[in-house]
């Protein structure tokens, strides 16, 4: 093996964390999962407590640990911030795409394995989950991790590989639950069906004994201890509320048709998705078992959100590795006959990039606190002068420069987002809008609900009054500030010494914060 091929794999991670960690530093912890996340995993530091997570010093269900161990030791490296929230999401982001790689060469070679790199890393969608402080990019490592070291271990018949994705499965179930168990299972299991290799003899392969030990000893020690310090409460919320209820019903208003999960996909892998009819045509008609074993892994993944009644766009990411080296497959075998195919597509990529142009102008515009930033969405014309560039190449027969036009000015977007487009709209958010009105040390609650984000930057326990205590907390000496909604301003309207000092709309959503003091600012 030559120098190239050990240095190809470093360019590959590097490249991949510089482009996922661009700006995660300068944008505040705003969302409420990025929120609720890194204050989390601040209290847990604080507290010196690795076991019971909670959020504004309240039991927090919603989440195993994993990604709170990985924000905890970058608090203590980086300090508590935005940057250290991030910091390992970019890391395992870029760790994804380096497995990716090093798979898909492994079976496909090494011109495949780097368009499958061009492909992820042009992802905007996956570009915007690894750099969020939430368990996501953890759970797309692992699942990919897991289901690659099954099928090199299966495949080549290496013991470390299946043990390997034992312990890959376990630290899965440690980031989001059983759903790190149930879909590689499912997959495995028709992978072996159709490749007519389901038996006892291969099961027994699989080393099921040794490994499930394995994967209860990385899994089962921290439920255990949860169990145990919350009496059961944790165990019993995470598995029948935020997993079988997620699954049956749709929560927080996140539901959808049957459709909507592979139109999240669709646009989450924007460029390169406008080829994955061809692709999938191209996979299916040069099928063997490591393109079948994608084709299931993609499949099952999709299929499965698409029942679920609770649909949201980051569950089904944990596909797009597979789905990338599907599509770094197919435009390694692009010619002269695809070319018209090739020219359909890129054409209607220039059209979804100008329509989403238009769609961010008018959808900023209607949005109060940031209406008069409109003009950002014509940075979005980057895509559209790629896809113009991109169609001019393949015009010209150069598929090469067709398709870094594609992926260059995709990842040069990304950048552009992060840095420009998007700072100016995070600034106003109700959160980074109300915190200077906010004096140092004093009092602060909230009335009904509140932006978690404010617990993060607060960096204390921010406790609930009750109606009948308004009156009280307003008639207070010292300066004491509530949070609350505007909905819920009717029910200050009867003291004097109540002052409204700012209402704000939460940035994409119908919820409007309001903070009231018993002082003039």
């Amino acid at each position: 093996m030559g120098y190239r091929y050990f240095i190809i794999p470093v360019f590959i991670f590097i490249s991949s964390f510089f482009v996922f960690s661009a700006n995660i530093g300068g944008l505040s912890i705003y969302s409420l999962d990025e929120a609720k996340n890194s204050e989390c995993a601040r209290e847990m530091l604080e507290r010196g407590d690795l076991i019971v997570p909670t959020f504004n010093y309240q039991l927090r269900t919603d989440k195993p640990p994993i990604h709170y161990y990985f924000m905890i030791l970058s608090y203590k490296i980086f300090g508590v911030n935005e940057f250290s929230a991030r910091f390992f999401s970019s890391f395992f982001g870029a760790l994804t795409v380096l497995i990716t790689f090093l798979f898909a060469r492994r079976y496909l070679g090494e011109k495949v394995a780097f368009l499958s790199f061009v492909v992820l890393t042009s992802s905007l969608h996956l570009s915007v989950q690894f750099h969020m402080a939430v368990p996501d990019p953890y759970l797309i490592f692992f699942i990919n991790a897991a289901l690659f070291s099954f099928y090199v271990g299966f495949t080549e018949k290496k013991r470390t590989f299946l043990y390997l994705f034992y312990i890959f499965m376990g630290l899965g179930v440690l980031t989001k639950g059983p759903v790190a168990v149930v879909l590689p299972s499912v997959i495995i299991l028709l992978y072996l069906f159709f490749t007519k290799n389901l038996s006892l003899k291969n099961v027994l392969l699989l080393r099921p004994f040794s490994g499930l030990l394995l994967f209860l000893a990385v899994s089962l020690p921290w439920y255990v201890a949860v169990y145990l310090k919350t009496d059961g409460k944790w165990v019993y919320d995470f598995i029948f509320r935020h997993n079988i209820h997620r699954f049956s019903q749709p929560m927080e208003g996140h539901g959808g048709i049957f459709l909507l999960t592979f139109l999240f996909v669709f646009v989450g892998m924007l460029p390169f998705s406008v080829f994955i009819i061809q692709a999938v045509k191209r996979v299916w008609k040069d099928r063997n078992n490591f393109l079948l074993f994608l084709m299931i892994f993609v499949g099952v993944y999709t299929v499965f959100f698409s029942i679920s009644k609770t649909k949201l766009p980051n569950y089904t990411v944990p596909v797009y590795p597979p789905l990338g080296i599907m599509l770094g497959y197919y435009l390694s075998k692009i010619d002269l006959s695809s070319l018209r195919s090739i020219i359909s597509s890129v054409v209607f990529y220039i059209f979804i990039s100008l329509t989403a142009v238009v769609g961010l102008y008018f959808g900023i515009k209607s949005e109060p606190p940031i209406s008069d930033l409109s003009y950002l969405s014509f940075w979005f014309l980057i895509l559209v002068f790629g896809g113009i560039l991109s169609l001019f190449f393949f015009l010209k027969k150069n598929y090469t420069m067709g398709i870094l036009s594609l992926s260059v000015f995709s990842i040069f977007m990304g950048f552009v987002f992060f840095y420009k487009a998007f700072p100016p709209v995070d600034k106003r958010n109700p959160v980074m809008q109300m915190l200077p009105l906010i004096k140092k040390d004093a009092e602060i609650v909230y009335y009904r609900n509140f932006n978690p984000a404010f617990v993060f930057y607060l960096r204390r326990h921010i406790k609930p009054v009750e109606k009948n205590q308004i009156g009280k907390i307003l008639s207070e000496n010292e300066r004491v500030y509530i949070l609350t909604r505007k909905r819920y301003l009717k029910d200050f309207g009867k003291f004097e010494n109540a002052y409204v000092l700012k209402v704000v709309k939460d940035l994409f959503e119908k919820k409007i914060s309001a903070l009231v003091s018993n002082r003039r600012q």
